[in-house]
């Protein structure tokens, strides 16, 4: 009897264990979801940026990223706040290129002199002389601001391969400081002969300068005739010009 019940007691077991092997496994516990940004929180991490573009005065770089969140996230919360600032950023950007732009166009110097050093300032004029052989090879009349260690401040037009031609005068020159009206301002062609031509009140004409964009200068080259000479001052450095020691 006790034989028989251990004989059925291990049919059990093994018919228990066979249909354990055959059960299927568990399911697996689900995974937690992937955490990816949102279009709302990858628009406000751009935007924070775009503030500090905006805050170190980067224009350029402030429009770019503006505009790409208005275009990549147009219904985000970050782009209706972008969308407040962005066309003046778009407009200081503009303000800041053509400041560089200006300001390329002055050229400075400093060359030893017997006695100190003489500083210079230049910009040529917007326009050529008619006269060069190709535009290649095409001249502009030289707008000049120096300091010279013994004659003190000057200012002058120059011409390197062209003369002035004063045989009806070039005693006064017609000047305009942006849009203010034209004014005479008395020039003098050096003795030396010289293919420059000096404005005489050069404390005058550098207060205006420094405070105009552009300044525009009538005068007559010969083999050119009359003309008018436009000059874009507004990137002028003071600093880099000293004033002439007392």
């Amino acid at each position: 009897m006790n034989l028989h019940r251990i004989a059925c007691a291990a049919v059990a077991s093994i018919f228990v264990a066979a249909c354990s092997s055959n059960a299927p496994p568990p399911a697996a516990a689900p995974k937690p979801a992937a955490t990816a940004p949102t279009g709302e929180a990858a628009a406000a991490k751009e935007q924070a940026l775009y503030e500090q573009m905006r805050a170190s005065q980067s224009w350029d770089l402030a429009v770019s990223l503006g505009e790409e969140i208005v275009n990549k996230y147009p219904a985000s919360a970050a782009a209706t706040q972008v969308k407040q600032t962005l066309d003046e950023a778009r407009a200081k950007a503009t303000a800041q290129r053509e400041s560089r732009r200006v300001a390329k166009l002055w050229s400075y110097a400093a060359v030893l002199e017997a006695g100190g050093t003489q500083y210079t300032a230049a910009v040529e004029s917007k326009a050529p002389l008619k006269s060069a052989a190709s535009a290649k090879d095409a001249e502009r009349i030289r707008l000049v601001l120096r300091v010279h260690p013994k004659w003190g401040r000057s200012v002058y037009l120059l011409l390197d391969n062209a003369k002035f031609d004063c045989s009806k005068g070039c005693a006064t020159l017609p000047v305009r400081f942006d849009d203010a009206p034209v004014q005479r301002m008395k020039a003098t062609i050096p003795p030396t002969g010289e293919p420059a031509l000096f404005i005489d009140d050069d404390k005058g004409f550098i207060a205006k300068l420094v405070k105009a964009k552009a300044v525009a200068i009538d005068a007559t080259i010969k083999g050119e005739g009359p003309k008018t000479f436009v000059f874009e001052v507004g990137g002028y450095d003071a600093t880099k010009l000293l004033a002439p020691k007392k």
